[in-house]
C-alpha cells in the first residue's frame, strides 16, 4: 500500500514537473523589437525592406523543445521598403494586396533534429505551414530558439517572467504564393531571402 502511495504521488510530481516547465509565450511585442526582414536581388535592381507587425504565441516546454508549437503572425501593412512609390505598388493586388490579405501566417508544428547549443539555447529545423495571400505551403527551415530564464523584467521592468528569441533565415519563392507570379523578374526576384527575428514573453 505504501509503495503504490509513494508510486502515486511520484507520479503526481513528474506530472506536475511538466506542466510548470511548459508556458505559452506572446509574441506581440510591446517594445517592437520583433521583426522580419527580406532581400530580393533580380538581374537589374535589389530590393530590400522589413516589417515589424509581429503578433501570435508559441507554446513552449524546455524539457520538451521539440514539441514546441503555435502561430506567428505578420501584419501584411506592415511591410517596409526604402520607397513610398514601391511600397504602394507591394501592397497592391498584384503583389501582396494588403486589404484582402492582412496577414501573413507561419504555423508551427514542431522543431526536428534539435541540439543543444549553450545554457536554454537549441538549434534545429522549424517544421510547419507558411500562408500567404490565402496559400498555404509546407515549410521547413533551420532555427534558433533561446530561451531566457526570468530576463522578462530586462525587456519589461517590473515583470516577472521569461523571454523566448526564435531568429532564423528562410528562401521562399513568390511564384508558389501567387505574388505577380512570372511578372517583372529582371526587377523583383522571383526569390525571397526572409531573415526571422522574434521575440516573446511569458509572465509568472
Amino acid at each position: 500500500m505504501i509503495k503504490r502511495i509513494l508510486g502515486t504521488i511520484t507520479g503526481i510530481l513528474l506530472a506536475f514537473n511538466v506542466f510548470a516547465g511548459s508556458a505559452t509565450f506572446d509574441f506581440t511585442d510591446p517594445s517592437g523589437v520583433s521583426n522580419l526582414s527580406f532581400d530580393m536581388t533580380a538581374p537589374v535592381e535589389s530590393i530590400s525592406g522589413s516589417a515589424d507587425g509581429i503578433s501570435g504565441s508559441i507554446d513552449f516546454d524546455p524539457a520538451k523543445p521539440e514539441a514546441t508549437n503555435g502561430t506567428i503572425s505578420v501584419a501584411t501593412s506592415s511591410l517596409m521598403v526604402p520607397k513610398g512609390k514601391m511600397r504602394d505598388h507591394i501592397m497592391g493586388s498584384m503583389w501582396m494586396d494588403a486589404k484582402k490579405y492582412p496577414e501573413m501566417t507561419f504555423k508551427l508544428s514542431g522543431v526536428s533534429g534539435l541540439k543543444a547549443a549553450g545554457d536554454g539555447v537549441f538549434k534545429g529545423q522549424a517544421n510547419g505551414t507558411m500562408t500567404v495571400k490565402g496559400v498555404a505551403k509546407e515549410l521547413n527551415t533551420e532555427v534558433t530558439i533561446k530561451h531566457l530564464v526570468g530576463k522578462l523584467g530586462a525587456k519589461l521592468p517590473g515583470k516577472k517572467g521569461d523571454l523566448l528569441v526564435v531568429s532564423g533565415t528562410l528562401i521562399v519563392n513568390r511564384d508558389a504564393f501567387n505574388i505577380n507570379a512570372g511578372q517583372k523578374l529582371d526587377k523583383v526576384a522571383n526569390d525571397i531571402h526572409i531573415g526571422l527575428n522574434f521575440i516573446g514573453y511569458s509572465e509568472n
